[in-house]
């Protein structure tokens, strides 16, 4: 069945919405595998070393040695951050918020592996679960190996039922599989646990209009663009779902907003 995608949203959803690929109004699932489908890519990038902050470090790494990493890195002396974390990490091995801090230093370059690596062992020698497992699930989203990204969500949920990052990655990464109906009793779930988030309305909104459920998704959706009414995503979103319910003059103005970043 062919897909029929509404021609007032003419914008580029992979470059200026940031994870949100073509929703299909009607027709057949996504057929690939959820691998190839490139909107997981951003979630590492919602998931910053502040996410973490409160995993402890094992070792007597000293703090200074941490914030001038930091600040090496901000001034945009990244390969001497990492070369200061590195010697930190061979003094002490179990200095796993050095580690931790080294993985996003690689992550942000792209460098996947090596950021994997590192929240692997950190993870080994005691760093807090839940937090570093979502972190690793992020990156092994943006290296597109999306069974591992799905295993570490699932386990830090397991880990600590309350964190709620867990839910929200998990749920849209089943989303992103084609599984609507359990990525919206997840979505649930982190939304309940986090209202204050406004990716947990904007994730849950995508699954309930892809679901059909345009009624309870105008409200999450709204719910959204009020935490955050500078998201492009939430309009567009917003904006096909008004146009699957006939108020064409309202989309025209979510699609509108969407196009051009502001909420004017």
């Amino acid at each position: 069945m062919r897909r029929l995608i509404n021609s007032r949203d003419n914008l580029p959803d992979e470059g200026a919405l940031e994870g949100f690929p073509t929703l299909a109004l009607e027709g057949d699932l996504p057929s690939a595998s959820l691998d190839a489908i490139g909107s997981l890519r951003p979630f590492g990038r919602d998931i910053t070393e502040q996410r973490v902050a409160a995993v402890p470090a094992s070792g007597p790494a000293s703090p200074g040695e941490l914030v001038r990493a930091a600040a090496l890195a901000a001034s945009g002396r990244r390969l001497d951050a990492i070369a200061l974390l590195r010697q930190v990490i061979a003094a002490d091995p179990k200095a796993t918020e050095a580690r931790i801090s080294l993985a996003n230093l690689h992550g942000t370059a792209g460098d996947w592996d090596l950021a994997i690596d590192q929240l692997s062992e950190a993870l080994a020698r005691g760093a807090a679960k839940a937090p570093t497992l979502v972190l690793r699930g992020a990156f092994h989203a943006q290296a597109n190996q999306a069974d591992a990204a799905e295993r570490d969500f699932r386990e830090a949920v397991q880990q600590d039922p309350s964190y709620w990052p867990a839910y929200r990655y998990l749920g849209v990464t089943r989303l992103r599989q084609g599984a609507g109906r359990e990525a919206i009793r997840i979505l649930r779930d982190a939304r309940s646990m986090a209202p204050q988030d406004p990716e947990c309305a904007l994730f849950l909104g995508e699954a309930l209009l892809a679901q059909g459920e345009l009624d309870e998704g105008h409200q999450v959706l709204s719910a959204a663009l009020d935490l955050d009414p500078r998201d492009p995503r939430a309009y567009l979103l917003l904006g096909r779902l008004l146009d699957r319910l006939g108020r064409t003059d309202e989309a025209m103005v979510m699609h509108r907003k969407a196009h051009d970043g502001t909420t004017e």
